[in-house]
């Protein structure tokens, strides 16, 4: 429960931690996400990321624009219901090892590339259609993909490598937590 309760501590921080741009702002919050399944693993990684969408969907302000119910009218909650799912993948490739042992660096490289691609593989159709059904836009897949994803990437590789170099030292000092 205290893990859980820090995680989403810190992806509400992540959350206030943004720079607005378009419809979907940039934040810390993938960073989180990930680390979350790294360190918690593929049960309470997601559990946490589920309880984080809980409480702002029924009302705390842990979004990046606050939240309440209204949000699943946003622009972005299809990222953020991407989030249990990709820390769910990254925590099942990552594997359910003790938390000491050493991942192996292509296969963490590939949990942490796995999660972000799930981000955008549950953000950008959501974002596709809360333009086109509730903003009333069209857009063709070389803008939706300008406006959702080409972006971030840049920041998400450094989010990708942040939390490849803090893997190891976190579930060491979990593991030593635990004993």
């Amino acid at each position: 429960m205290v893990l859980i309760s820090l995680t989403v501590a810190l992806m509400t921080a992540a959350a206030w931690l943004r720079i607005p741009l378009g419809p979907v702002p940039i934040s810390l919050q993938t960073l989180f996400v990930l680390l979350s399944g790294v360190t918690l693993g593929p049960r309470l990684g997601p559990a946490a990321m589920g309880t984080y969408l809980v409480l702002g969907l029924i009302g705390l302000p842990v979004f990046t624009s606050g939240g309440g119910p209204g949000y699943l009218l946003s622009p972005t909650f299809g990222y953020l219901l991407g989030f249990p799912l990709a820390s769910f993948v990254t925590g099942l490739t990552v594997g359910e090892q003790d938390h000491g042992e050493d991942i192996g660096r292509a296969r963490l490289a590939l949990a942490l590339v796995a999660g972000t691609a799930v981000i955008y593989m549950a953000g950008i159709p959501w974002l596709f259609f809360n333009l086109m059904l509730v903003q009333g836009k069209t857009l063709g897949p070389g803008s939706l993909l300008m406006l959702g994803m080409i972006p971030f990437l840049p920041g998400d590789l450094i989010k990708i490598v942040l939390a490849f170099l803090l893997a190891a030292p976190l579930r060491r000092t979990m593991r030593a937590r635990k004993a």
